[in-house]
């Protein structure tokens, strides 16, 4: 007898970008992690910046929480606005990774100090 099938496994959320309408699917762990960094959105609180067009929002497509509240795609898009270009360049440069990136012309003398 298998053991795990007792053990009910939730599927995981398809997302869908509000946007360039990218998908992809988040583990039940990652939604309710996202759940309680938006807990106080009032619209959505699985949302999440796209990362390939950084424009829109992450949506689920069909989502219902442990509170029994239905979030479907096509009635949450209206309702999140996207962001105009200034806002998007600032979202996307805002936030660097830590490396030192350095852009230097073929043929510059390199010379680095790091103190």
């Amino acid at each position: 007898m298998d053991i795990f099938s007792f053990f009910k496994k939730k599927p995981p959320v398809l997302l869908r970008c509000t946007e360039c309408s990218f998908e992809y699917k988040l583990s039940p762990r990652e939604v309710r992690l996202l759940e309680r960094q938006n807990s106080l959105d009032p619209v959505c609180t699985v949302k999440e910046e796209c990362h390939i067009c950084h424009i829109g929002f992450m949506i689920p497509v069909k989502y219902s929480d442990c509170f029994g509240n239905l979030y479907l795609f096509h009635e949450i898009k209206p309702k999140i606005k996207n962001l105009d270009p200034n806002t998007v360049m600032e979202r996307i440069f805002d936030h660097p990774d830590g490396e030192k990136v350095y852009f230097f012309a073929p043929g510059d003398d390199i010379v680095i100090n790091d103190d």
